[in-house]
């Protein structure tokens, strides 16, 4: 049976506390590399740009969701986009006109925000390896992928999902959002590339919100025990050890996701 293993990023492989994917989950990615009839994925709402954080791993994912299912890699050749409309960028943008609330637009390569603001340097240390410009008419010269909120509460962001009917939001700092088309998601972009390159059994890991959609229509959906979303555990089968501890390797063998 061939099978494939999608893994978000950020506190999932890569521990963001220490900047670094840790020794027991590098043994995992390695061998379930070697592993025959196996596809490994990554998941993730980082663009290939600021997966440099992780750039020895990047070599050993067959297929990348990259900006939440905005941008889809096959085999390192990118085989679907979903740009943000300019008409939808605008809207946003008169509807927080005059709010202190600040608006990040990702592109491919890079991302801006409308204005210096401390909440955004909070939000980013916890990232590692993404530090967005100030240029309120970065959308102008490039396309737009995903558009960030930053707020001094999560009802603000709420408040803000309210208005922004068109677009879906995924939560991932107090205060913090990303807003991208309700049809683009994590789940969209795997099930892409699955017709492009099929296989039988689908095992998804993840700790966000924006984890969800995949670890729904997955086989076995493993959530972390770091996440502090109970939503995503509730979809999840399977709850695998907190990142710090690096257990992943000893998991997939206990529940014999991994051949031994």
């Amino acid at each position: 049976m061939k099978k494939a293993y999608y893994f978000d990023l950020d506190n999932t492989l890569f521990f963001n506390d220490e900047g670094r994917v840790l020794p027991n989950t590098l043994k995992l990615l390695h061998a379930l590399k070697k592993q025959p009839n196996t596809i490994l994925g990554l998941a993730t709402g980082r663009s290939l740009e600021k997966l440099k954080i992780v750039k020895d791993i990047i070599p050993l994912f067959d297929h990348m969701v990259l900006i939440n299912g905005a941008m889809l890699y096959l085999k390192g050749k990118l085989v679907h986009d979903t740009p943000i409309s300019l008409k939808d960028i605008e809207h946003v943008l008169h509807i927080l006109k005059d709010t202190n609330i600040n608006i990040g637009m990702v592109s491919e390569k890079d991302d801006a925000i409308l204005f210096p603001d401390t909440r955004v340097d909070h939000a980013m240390q916890t990232l590692r390896g993404i530090h967005p410009i100030v240029d309120p008419k970065f959308y102008l010269n490039q396309s737009i992928y995903q558009m960030w909120i930053f707020a001094d509460s999560d009802d603000d962001i709420k408040n803000v999902s309210n208005k922004l009917t068109q677009f879906h939001c995924f939560p991932w700092h107090v205060g913090g959002a990303d807003f991208i088309y309700p049809h683009v998601h994590k789940a969209s972009g795997i099930q892409y590339l699955r017709q492009l390159d099929p296989y039988e059994q689908l095992i998804t890991v993840g700790d966000g919100l924006n984890d969800v959609s995949m670890i729904k229509i997955a086989d076995i959906g493993i959530a972390m025990d770091n996440s502090r979303f109970d939503a995503l555990k509730k979809e999840a089968q399977l709850i695998a050890p907190h990142i710090k501890h690096d257990l992943l390797y000893e998991f997939f063998i206990k529940h014999q996701l991994l051949m031994a």
